[in-house]
């Protein structure tokens, strides 16, 4: 499963979005998750991958794919500080 699906996932579980419109979406608006969820939602995707999501970051932030690329970014720099 890539970072997007478990994203979507994560907003289904915790948020009740529907599955459905979480994939057609390009937009956290229309796939229904206002910004009151989508604090909600950064906060369950910073526990799940164990990083802590920047405001810098988050003021980025228009989709789901945008939260995925920042997951992504943040839990391989993670890692990489873990290895050296």
């Amino acid at each position: 499963m890539d970072t997007l699906d478990t994203i979507r996932r994560l907003a289904n579980e915790a948020l009740n979005v529907a599955e459905e419109p979480l994939r057609r979406a390009t937009t956290l608006n229309e796939a229904g998750i206002d910004s009151l969820a989508a604090v909600e939602l950064v906060f369950v995707i910073e526990a799940h991958f164990g990083i802590g999501i920047g405001t810098q970051d988050l003021a980025r932030v228009r989709s789901l794919r945008d939260l995925a690329v920042i997951a992504d970014r943040l839990t391989l720099r993670e890692a990489l500080c873990h290895d050296a």
